[in-house]
Formats: C-alpha cells, sequence, structure tokens
C-alpha cells in the first residue's frame, strides 16, 4: 500500500513538471520577440480592421442608396441625389474590395504557438506581412483614387454638377485617408527599420561667394 502510494505522489510529481514544462513560455530573443509583437498585433488588427470598413462601407452603401431612391424631389435635387448613386457606387466598390482581398496576415509558428517558428522563418514571416500591408495600403490609396476621380468627372463633366462632384470627392478622399490612417502597419514599419538601407552622405555646396557642405539622407 505504500508503495503505491509513493508511485502516486511520484506520478503526479513528473506530471505536473512536465506541465510545467510545456506551460513555460517561449525563450526569444529581443529581435525575435519584436518581430512576434508586430505582426501578432497587426494579426489581431488587420480582423478588426477588415470588418470594420466592410460595414462602414455597406452602411453607406445602402443609407446613400436609400435615400436617393425614397426622399421625394422636394427634399432632394437632382444632382444631390445623382451624388448620392455615385456615393452609393463607391462604397460598394469598397465593400466589394474589401471582401474580394482582406488584409491578411500569416502568423504560423509565431503568438506563443507551441511550435515555433524558426529565426529565419520569423524574419520571411514579417517580410511577408509588410508586403501585404503595403500592397493594401497601394491599393487603398490608388484604388480610392480612382473611384474618386470617375466619380468627379462623371458628376462634372457628364453631369455639370461641379459643386456636387467636388463635395464627392472630398468626402471619398477623406474615408479614405481614415482607412488609410487606421490601417495596421507595425510589421511594414518594422521591416523598413531592420531591413531597409539607411545613407547619409556628404554633399558639397557651392553658390555666389560662399561654400558648404549639406547632409543627404535616404531610407
Amino acid at each position: 500500500m505504500r508503495t503505491l502510494l509513493w508511485l502516486g505522489v511520484l506520478v503526479s510529481v513528473v506530471v505536473a513538471d512536465g506541465g510545467i514544462a510545456i506551460a513555460a513560455p517561449i525563450d526569444l530573443s529581443a529581435g525575435e520577440r519584436e518581430i512576434d509583437d508586430a505582426v501578432c498585433e497587426d494579426f489581431r488588427r488587420a480582423a478588426k480592421w477588415n470588418l470594420a470598413w466592410t460595414a462602414t462601407f455597406a452602411m453607406a452603401a445602402v443609407g446613400s442608396a436609400g435615400i436617393a431612391v425614397f426622399a421625394s424631389n422636394e427634399w432632394l435635387e437632382n444632382d444631390t441625389r445623382a451624388g448620392l448613386y455615385v456615393t452609393a457606387a463607391k462604397a460598394t466598390v469598397g465593400v466589394i474590395a474589401k471582401l474580394v482581398d482582406p488584409l491578411s496576415i500569416n502568423v504560423e509558428g509565431l503568438c506563443h504557438d507551441r511550435h515555433p517558428a524558426s529565426a529565419a522563418a520569423r524574419h520571411a514571416l514579417l517580410l511577408e506581412a509588410a508586403q501585404r500591408e503595403r500592397n493594401t495600403l497601394l491599393l487603398n490609396i490608388l484604388g480610392g483614387l480612382a473611384v474618386n476621380t470617375a466619380g468627379l468627372l462623371y458628376l462634372g463633366y457628364g453631369r455639370g454638377a461641379w459643386e456636387s462632384a467636388w463635395v464627392s470627392f472630398g468626402i471619398g478622399t477623406a474615408v479614405g485617408v481614415a482607412s488609410t490612417l487606421t490601417a495596421p502597419v507595425h510589421s511594414w514599419f518594422l521591416d523598413r527599420r531592420l531591413n531597409s538601407p539607411q545613407h547619409i552622405a556628404a554633399v558639397p555646396m557651392i553658390g555666389r561667394g560662399s561654400v558648404g557642405v549639406a547632409l543627404a539622407a535616404t531610407w
């Protein structure tokens, strides 16, 4: 009986030690921890950012189209109604873009994964996340500019409603800027800081009656 009791205690201690070993935090270097923090934070923010802006564009599309369709002529002028239709069309493009190509970030081996990525794989994941964030921002900026410009030309040149055209362009541009500024970019900034070469050079400056040296930096 005493032997069985001792065996039970020994098994309990071994299991407890094993549990502690499994639950122990992964020992990462400062650089690896910095990559983990950036990529994992962007991973969490990306899902919220996609959902928030998809919902915002969807509500803008439905609301603008609803007002344009159901508001009486006493409430809305024709140019204002056309502007609302353009707003609904632009918002619909935004919804489609977010649904077809959402910002997604791969965190396999990161974020307290029990099978951590190697140092090389960790840097590759950082580079991949940075490229996806950069591409999303470029699409956000250039795509938004293209859609807003199309709306401006339609309302301005097509209908001669330049006031509504510029109002629509201004609102659309402001929304695009807000979407860009709220996008997750920690991985992109960290990748630029770690991998982008920075050079400082001395450039001679010769002017009338004076000679000097200027420092030029690229990043």
